[in-house]
């Protein structure tokens, strides 16, 4: 009598040892996450930041409504008028509260009173120290230029804001081009403006704040070498072919 047939033992694949990553794949992996960490640090510290700074270059044409922390709710509204030759440039702020750093000169606008808006240089500080006013409207007026007013011989400079955000004061700065002669539709451009996010805390005028670009994905940076591969495909196309996309 034969004996039933037994089914023959599994053969089990002998155990291998891990096999290293080839050495340029391993740097590039190596690569990769030093860089994600280092992207993700960035990331960080620009979260962090304390002053929050919007580039823009905007001819102030009649009425330009500003929003300075980009809520979607004007905080002050910058004017430039001409009229049969009278030309005028201020500012007035919209919710209540809101404030902007005054000056009184001997030579105001002329008319209008001699509280105004103050010409501020570059790392001047718009802090609780400063008078802040809701009158300091005007900038600079006058005939067939601007004569008169704090504004009329500058050429670029800063005003100064104490607005509300929440029911908490907040500072911020804007800074303006002034063209003083006659130029209808082109008195004055807006080059930019920051805001500090810490209730009750000077800002220097111009400051635009620490670590804004770091984590920006822009060619050669740290954020899109952080993408890995695909962040160094991009970062290797040229600046034009990044700017159409």
């Amino acid at each position: 009598m034969n004996s039933p047939s037994r089914k023959p033992a599994a053969v089990r694949p002998s155990a291998k040892s891990p096999q290293p990553l080839a050495r340029p794949l391993s740097r590039r992996l190596f690569a990769y996450a030093t860089m994600a960490g280092a992207g993700v640090a960035a990331g960080t510290r620009a979260a962090e930041a304390e002053v929050v700074y919007t580039p823009t270059h905007s001819n102030i044409h009649f009425n330009y409504p500003l929003d300075l922390n980009n809520d979607g709710i004007p905080d002050f509204r910058i004017l430039s008028s001409s009229l049969s030759g009278i030309s005028y440039l201020g500012v007035s702020p919209i919710p209540k509260g809101n404030k902007i750093a005054a000056s009184v000169l001997i030579r105001t606008c002329s008319g209008i009173g001699p509280v105004t808006a103050a010409a501020l240089n570059a790392g001047a500080e718009i802090g609780p120290g400063v008078s802040f006013q809701r009158s300091a409207n005007c900038m600079a007026a006058g005939f067939s230029g601007l004569n008169y007013g704090p504004w009329a011989d500058v050429k670029s400079g800063y005003l100064g804001f104490a607005f509300v955000i929440g029911g908490q004061v907040h500072y911020g700065w804007a800074r303006l081009y002034v063209n003083q002669f006659y130029c209808r539709g082109c008195q004055a451009r807006l080059e930019g403006y920051a805001y500090e996010t810490v209730a009750g805390k000077a800002i220097r005028a111009g400051d635009e704040g620490k670590g804004a670009d770091e984590a920006s994905v822009a060619p050669g940076s740290l954020g899109m070498l952080a993408l890995g591969a695909p962040g160094l495909d991009l970062w290797k196309r040229p600046k034009n072919e990044l700017a159409k996309q």
